[in-house]
């Protein structure tokens, strides 16, 4: 679709979106203050009409000398009056006659018989149905108004009358308003409504047929000069420049400029691509380019030291020849360029001669020329996994490392250092007075407290030197069962588990027992009534991973930011380090740790570290322990 079509059906469509929603939003406030203005005159007339009657029954019970002694008995007289005295229908018809929009005015009693009325009706008529005002208000107002322009709907409000201080209701007054008297308010509107869309459509379809045409000539004409600037006449007297608005034409002088930076722009190209060939040198994952029909156009000299092959003698071979399919590595990128799908860090097991096997993480991604959904090149990516997985493992570690020991040193001198100035100078004043203060008592213990709560903390971000080996981590929870058995029979709670074989990875046996028994305990602590607890290990991807399942209390959702910060702690008696120190061995081991929690169900903790897959080593059984 051309873009001044584009631009007539957005005009078009714009001013119809902003005339409709204009036009509903007035429908909306015009129908809904219809409906209410007309339900408050219903009320105010039943209102006076009540007023009226009772007057009217007072006065007429004084004046025929009616002492009666039951509720019924006045009932029962009143009744008597209000059918019989042609006053009250007077009084009716006078109050209809002063009201244009009401269709009758009715006296019923509390079984909606009717007693008296403003136009003629059989007596004792039972009332048909009529829609109340006020349930109204809570229907939609799109409805409302369906009714009220393609029905004839009766529209009424009812004021009951009882006893004084009395909750039974001895007659009710009803106001009728038929919907053919607000329908004459609500249809001019309509009309103008009407008439206002019509309008508005007309004045968008004139504007949308000239507004483009002023708007996109310029474009076309540019479009034209730069067409022959693509076609390589570079010789700019050729633009002809037209009486255009200033922006046009700066736009104008500007494809004189471009018609000579194109001639210049083909050498740049060919200087890039010498430059992009030497950053491919020197890149340490092996990249290599292949042009849309599979030929290899660049590659750099990883390729040798990753695939063992000369990258030269590689170039111009298509991408069968140099990855074949009955190979592992060759049947991924094959799948990937035949269903034209991207991948990234795939990992693929190969087999070098003289190296043995190698794994590899697998990128291929497809060059596309800006929209086209056709790529123009691929652009294949290979990286040695372990010595990538080894680098980050590093820079990771190394990272926390540093992160602790600037936050130790910071805690050290912001408040080691003025914790012992006040603690000398609390001595000193405490030696200038004659009396022994109390004061001075609680100033020291917090101070001693405070000091400890910092000795603790420095503590706890020592560096740990840690000793690292390969472990079989199913016997490392198999050690942590052995130490909270006794405890898990005390509390009752059956512990469950379900351990999968050679789970290997490099750590430190002791800490990783500490980090697991910090949240298995912490599972018992939580199921005080007893029950069950889940313990597994298993393989995930490439690392081990333990989960732990309480069915306790579960974490409140307002904590479960701030469980691992150092001396957050619920319990009474809890130090806040368990945790805190689970994290830190976590990390230590490049690991993470995440948890979930549902109040008054449990929380179940993952701890993942970086498996060792290749390592052969003893293997053990997975089990199952009950206590």
């Amino acid at each position: 679709m051309s873009l001044k079509a584009r631009l007539r059906i957005a005009i078009v469509a714009l001013v119809a979106l902003v005339v409709i929603a204009m036009s509903l939003l007035y429908l909306y406030n015009f129908t809904s203050m219809t409906f209410d203005s007309a339900s408050e005159r219903g009320d105010l007339i039943a209102k006076e009409i009540k007023g009226n009657l009772q007057d009217h029954l007072t006065r007429e019970s004084a004046a025929r000398g009616l002492h009666l002694d039951t509720p019924q008995q006045w009932k029962a007289a009143w009744t008597d009056i209000i059918r019989t005295d042609p006053r009250v229908t007077a009084m009716l018809q006078r109050t209809l006659g002063d009201a244009d929009v009401l269709a009758a005015i009715m006296v019923t009693d509390e079984n909606g018989r009717v007693l008296a009325a403003s136009l003629p009706v059989l007596p004792n008529a039972q009332l048909g149905p009529a829609h109340d005002f006020h349930e109204l208000k809570n229907r939609m107002w799109l409805e409302n108004l369906r009714d009220l322009m393609t029905r004839r709907e009766d529209y009424a409000t009812e004021l009951p009358i009882g006893f004084p201080n009395s909750q039974q209701v001895l007659f009710k007054i009803r106001v009728l308003i038929q919907s053919v008297f607000l329908k004459h308010d609500v249809a001019p509107t309509l009309k103008i409504l009407g008439l206002t869309f019509a309008s508005a459509l007309l004045i968008a379809t004139f504007l949308g047929s000239v507004l483009p045409n002023l708007v996109l000539s310029p474009l076309e004409r540019i479009s034209r000069n730069i067409d022959l600037i693509s076609s390589g006449q570079f010789d700019t007297s050729i633009l002809h420049l037209q009486r255009e608005s200033s922006e046009f034409a700066a736009v104008q002088s500007k494809l004189s400029v471009l018609g000579q930076q194109y001639r210049g722009a083909r050498q740049d190209a060919i200087e890039l691509r010498s430059n992009i060939e030497q950053l491919l040198q020197n890149l340490e994952e092996a990249v290599l380019l292949f042009d849309n029909n599979g030929r290899l156009m660049m590659a750099g000299e990883a390729v040798e030291r990753i695939l063992g092959t000369d990258h030269e003698h590689m170039q111009g071979r298509g991408v069968e020849d140099l990855f074949p399919s009955s190979t592992v590595l060759g049947a991924v990128i094959g799948k990937a360029l035949q269903t034209r799908r991207s991948i990234r860090d795939q990992a693929v097991n190969i087999s070098r001669d003289g190296v043995g096997n190698v794994r590899l993480l697998v990128d291929v991604e497809f060059l596309r020329k800006g929209d086209s959904h056709e790529p123009v090149g691929t652009l294949v990516k290979l990286r040695d996994a372990d010595s990538r997985r080894q680098l980050e493992r590093q820079l990771d570690f190394s990272t926390r490392l540093a992160a602790i020991s600037r936050l130790t040193g910071g805690v050290a001198h912001e408040i080691k250092n003025p914790l012992n100035a006040i603690a000398l100078h609390l001595e000193v004043l405490r030696s200038k007075l004659s009396s022994e203060e109390p004061e001075l008592d609680v100033i020291a213990r917090e101070i001693k407290r405070l000091d400890n709560v910092v000795k603790t903390f420095l503590n706890f971000n020592r560096p740990i030197e840690v000793q690292a080996s390969p472990l079989d981590l199913g016997k490392v929870v198999e050690q942590v069962l052995t130490l909270v058995s006794v405890d898990a029979q005390t509390k009752n709670v059956a512990i469950e588990t379900a351990l999968a074989e050679r789970l290997w990875l490099n750590g430190d046996p002791d800490l990783l027992k500490q980090a697991i028994l910090n949240v298995v305990n912490n599972g018992l602590e939580a199921m005080a009534d007893g029950g069950k607890m889940s313990i597994r290990a298993e393989w995930v991807g490439d690392a081990c991973q333990v989960s732990i399942t309480d069915y306790g209390a579960g974490i409140p959702p307002e904590i479960q930011d701030r469980i691992f910060n150092l001396y957050f702690t619920t319990k009474q008696q809890g130090s806040g380090i368990g945790l805190a120190t689970t994290f830190r061995v976590v990390q230590l081991h490049s690991g993470t740790i995440d948890f979930a929690s549902t109040p008054g169900k449990g929380t179940t903790f993952r701890l993942r570290f970086p498996g060792m897959t290749n390592y052969q080593g003893e293997t053990h059984s997975s089990a199952t322990v009950a206590s």
